[in-house]
């Protein structure tokens, strides 16, 4: 495995230095069992207040319009590289709790 490592202007920690992020993906469908269970994962995370603020809009490639309508609202430059993914997940929050209307600063 080639490790990259940036190069930096002052040291740093390697764990940060060696940091990769993909632009290329496969164009292949997620199993639906890993999207699940990653959804899962994620309405389980901790929230104040047990709020959990979040909802999330999910399209995998094998639902070709729910996939181009979602692609659709990323930025042309993330469109570009994000086409290409086996699904695309929008996060949306919630930034005030709905119990008393108070600002939730925890929920993003």
């Amino acid at each position: 495995m080639h490790i990259k490592n940036a190069q930096t202007d002052h040291p740093i920690q390697t764990t940060i230095s060696e940091r990769w992020s993909p632009y290329a993906f496969q164009e292949k469908v997620i199993p639906k069992d890993d999207l699940l269970a990653i959804m899962e994962a994620a309405r389980w995370a901790a929230s104040a207040y047990n709020e959990q603020p979040w909802h999330y809009i999910v399209a995998s490639r094998d639902q070709a319009e729910a996939f181009e309508k979602v692609l659709s609202c990323l930025v042309p430059p993330n469109q570009a590289w994000a086409k290409n993914t086996s699904a695309i997940l929008l996060t949306v929050i919630s930034t005030h709790f709905s119990h008393n209307g108070s600002p939730n600063g925890t929920a993003s």
